[in-house]
C-alpha cells in the first residue's frame, strides 16, 4: 500500500497505508519488500503448478452445486426462470474454489486493511464490494445478451494453433491473464515499487477500493470456462430477457463472493475486535500481508491462464502435475 506521508490527524490514519491511497508517493525499495514480492510470486507459482482442476470443479465444485439441487447439477437442465434461480445461487457458490475464481480469497486482506483504517464499517465495506460485482456481471450480461452466439464463450470452433486451442479458452485466457497483471501492478504499488495512479480518486473516496475489488472479481465472470456456468451462461443467452439474464447473472456473481464475504465477517465481527486491533497494532503486516495475496494471486493467474492453458495444447511448456 501507498502510505500518505502529507496528511494528518484522523484523515492520515484513515488513508495510510491504503493500497489505492493517495500522498506523495515515495519508493520504499527495502529488503522485506523484496522478500514479499518473491514469496507471493513463488506462491502464485506454485499453486499454478500444483493445482488440480478435476479435484476443484468436479469433486467440490459439482458436489456443492448437486447438494444445493438435490440432484446431478453437472447434467441437469435449466427448463424454467424459476428454477434457473436456484441454478445461479448453486453455480455461483461451485464457482468459488474453481481456478476462475480462487483468487476471490485474495480480497480478505486488502479488505481487511480498508477496515482498519476507514471509518467504513464492515457491511459497507461488503456492500461496495457487492455493487462492483453486480455492476461487472450486469454489463457483461447486456454485452452477451447483444451479442448472443458471436461472443467468443460460446464458441465451438477450434483455433490452428497448437493441437487446436478452443476459442473459447481464447477468451478465458485472455481475461484472466489481464486480471492477473492487475493484481500483480496492484501489489507493486502495496510494495511501493510501482506509482499509484488512483491515490488521487482514493483520497477522497475510500469505497473505491472495495468498490473496485468487486469490478475484478465481476470480471471473472467475462472469462469463466466452468461447465456450471456455461449451462447457466447459454440459458440466460437464449432466453433474449436482459433483465432476466442480468438478475442471474448478478446472483452468480454474489454467491462467487459468499464464502470469502462469510469468512471475511467471521475475522472482523466473529473475533468481537480482536482481529480489528491486531491489524491497527501491525498496519505493517496487513500491508504484507495485502502484497502477497494480490501478488500471489495476479502470478496465479498469469502462470495458470497465460501459459498452463495455452501449454495443455502444445502451446509452450509449463510444469504441472
Amino acid at each position: 500500500m501507498i502510505e500518505n506521508q502529507h496528511t494528518t490527524g484522523k484523515s492520515g490514519i484513515l488513508l495510510e497505508n491504503s493500497a489505492l491511497s493517495a500522498g506523495t508517493e515515495q519508493r520504499s525499495w527495502t529488503p522485506i519488500s523484496w522478500v514479499i514480492l518473491l514469496a507471493g510470486m513463488i506462491v502464485g507459482l506454485l499453486v499454478a503448478i500444483l493445482w488440480i482442476p478435476a479435484i476443484a470443479d468436479d469433486t467440490i465444485g459439482v458436489s456443492i452445486a448437486s447438494g444445493i439441487l438435490g440432484k446431478d447439477a453437472a447434467s441437469v437442465t435449466i427448463t424454467s426462470a424459476w428454477f434457473s434461480f436456484a441454478f445461479a445461487i448453486a453455480a455461483g457458490l461451485a464457482n468459488t474454489f474453481t481456478a476462475c475464481n480462487c483468487v476471490v480469497f485474495s480480497c480478505i486482506a486488502p479488505l481487511s486493511g480498508q477496515k482498519s483504517r476507514t471509518n467504513l464499517g464492515v457491511w459497507r465495506l461488503l456492500m461496495w464490494m457487492a455493487i462492483g460485482v453486480i455492476a461487472a456481471t450486469v454489463i457483461y450480461s447486456l454485452v452477451s445478451t447483444f451479442l448472443s452466439t458471436q461472443l467468443p464463450m460460446l464458441s465451438k470452433s477450434v483455433l490452428p494453433i497448437g493441437r487446436g486451442f478452443p476459442e473459447r479458452l481464447l477468451q478465458s485466457a485472455a481475461v484472466f491473464t489481464i486480471l492477473g497483471i492487475v493484481l500483480l501492478y496492484w501489489g507493486l504499488v502495496t510494495l511501493k515499487f510501482a506509482p499509484n495512479p488512483f491515490r488521487q480518486l482514493v483520497e477522497r473516496r475510500a469505497w473505491m477500493l472495495p468498490l473496485f475489488l468487486g469490478v475484478i472479481v465481476g470480471c471473472f465472470s467475462v472469462g469463466r470456462p466452468y461447465p456450471l456456468f456455461q449451462t447457466l451462461f447459454r440459458y440466460t443467452i437464449s432466453s433474449g430477457d436482459f433483465f432476466l439474464s442480468a438478475a442471474l447473472m448478478a446472483i452468480q456473481g454474489l454467491g462467487n463472493i459468499a464464502i470469502m464475504a462469510l469468512l471475511f465477517l467471521l475475522l472482523t465481527i466473529g473475533t468481537r475486535g480482536r482481529f480489528e486491533q491486531w491489524m491497527q497494532a501491525h498496519p505493517r503486516g496487513i500491508r504484507m500481508l495485502t502484497a502477497v495475496s494480490v501478488i500471489g494471486g495476479g502470478i496465479f493467474f498469469i502462470a495458470y491462464w497465460g501459459l498452463r492453458l495455452p501449454a495443455a495444447f502444445g502451446i509452450g511448456w509449463f510444469p504441472h502435475l
